[in-house]
């Protein structure tokens, strides 16, 4: 009995710690290399919203099929924000090579 006890103990504890990741209020930080990229070209542009997008699907879960739906939620909430800042980001970047020239 105690065993079973424990090992559902453990069980919850470990099934709720990605959910408190999850429902923190802090947006993850995603890091691209752009350093590369001629971001007044749309080539580039394009190549930097890919590695954005493939940036925030790694900072935020994209393996919601089999959570709840609040952590789906959370989940699809965290990629909106986090993608949303990232694009602002890249804009700023864009901007600074143009006045650059």
């Amino acid at each position: 009995m105690k065993h079973r006890l424990i090992l559902a103990l453990v069980a919850g504890c470990l099934a709720w710690t990605p959910m408190a990741v999850l429902a923190s209020d802090t947006l993850p930080t995603v890091r691209v290399d752009m350093r590369t990229l001629d971001l007044r070209a749309p080539a580039d542009v394009k190549t930097a919203e890919r590695r954005i997008e493939r940036a925030v699907r790694t900072a935020c879960r994209s393996d919601v099929e089999h959570l709840s739906f609040k952590a789906r939620r959370v989940a699809r909430q965290c990629r909106e924000a986090t993608r949303e800042q990232a694009m602002r980001t890249l804009q700023g970047r864009q901007l600074q090579q143009l006045a650059a020239q």
